[in-house]
C-alpha cells in the first residue's frame, strides 16, 4: 500500500508531465500563428503573444523536467518570441490610384 507522500508524488510528476505537455502545445501553436500574423494589430499576432506568456508562465511551475527538456522549452520560447518581434507593426499597404469617373 503506498502512503500518502508517496501518492502526492505521483501525482505532482504526473501534473508535471501534464503542464510540460501543455507547455509545449501552446508553443507550438504560437509558433504555428505567428507565421500567418501579417501585424501586430492582427487577431493572430495577439493569439500568438497569448500563447507565448500562457507557455512562459506555466514553465516554472514545472519542478520535475529534465534539464533538456527545460532547454529544448526555453528554446523554443525564444524562438516564438524572436518570431514575434519580427512581424511587422503594421501589414504593408500599398497606395492605390483613385479614379473618378466621368
Amino acid at each position: 500500500m503506498l502512503s500518502n507522500t508517496q501518492k502526492l508524488r505521483i501525482l505532482r510528476a504526473r501534473t508535471d508531465h501534464d503542464l510540460l505537455v501543455v507547455v509545449s502545445r501552446e508553443l507550438d501553436r504560437g509558433l504555428a500563428l505567428v507565421d500567418s500574423a501579417t501585424s501586430r494589430n492582427s487577431p493572430v499576432f495577439a493569439q500568438a503573444v497569448k500563447a507565448h506568456g500562457t507557455a512562459t508562465a506555466l514553465l516554472p511551475r514545472i519542478t520535475g523536467v529534465s534539464d533538456d527538456d527545460r532547454k529544448r522549452i526555453e528554446s523554443k520560447a525564444a524562438e516564438l518570441w524572436s518570431r514575434l518581434e519580427r512581424v511587422p507593426q503594421y501589414a504593408n499597404m500599398r497606395p492605390f490610384r483613385a479614379s473618378v469617373a466621368s
